[in-house]
């Protein structure tokens, strides 16, 4: 299928913008439909999911990220959302304060140089029960692809990352 074929209508005035542009109008097809989905699906999660439990998206992928790789230091959940350390820090600050992260002074006699986030007994009770429902979430926004187009977007979509990472 040609870009062409399947532009949706924001596509259709960008496509008619940048004509005559020296640009690649398929990179600009992927890249601005990955944003516009990714940006549709964080604010579904958050107005449907989130919301109630007083959760932002970012807060939930933090205590997302510490519940499945453990205590993190602060710059490896930064870097696994990719994100500034100073942005997880604010995140962290507001989860420690509602009593779901703690901090573990890590360096050498406790010094604090080296700080990892753990989440508190509360905080892995509230990812447990939050993260059924953000994946049916997941579920409810991709029900419009076969289980095929499914695994081959995640196998694309792994692909660029994969690229983007070496």
């Amino acid at each position: 299928m040609r870009v062409s074929e399947s532009l949706i209508n924001e596509e259709h005035d960008i496509m008619e913008r940048v004509s005559g542009l020296p640009i690649d109008p398929l990179a600009l097809a992927v890249m601005s439909n990955i944003w516009r989905a990714s940006q549709a699906f964080r604010n579904e999660m958050e107005q449907q999911i989130l919301r109630d439990y007083n959760l932002t998206f970012s807060s939930f992928s933090t205590l997302f990220i510490v519940w499945i790789w453990g205590p993190l230091e602060m710059s490896a959940i930064a870097a696994s959302q990719s994100v500034a350390r100073s942005t997880i820090s604010s995140t962290v600050n507001g989860l420690e304060k509602k009593g779901w992260v703690k901090r573990l002074h890590m360096g050498k006699n406790g010094d604090g140089r080296s700080i990892k986030v753990e989440l508190t007994k509360d905080g892995r009770t509230l990812i447990e029960e939050v993260f059924p429902k953000f994946n049916s979430g997941e579920k409810s926004f991709v029900e419009a692809l076969t289980t095929e187009e499914a695994e081959t977007l995640a196998y694309l979509l792994r692909k660029l990352l994969k690229a983007k990472n070496q």
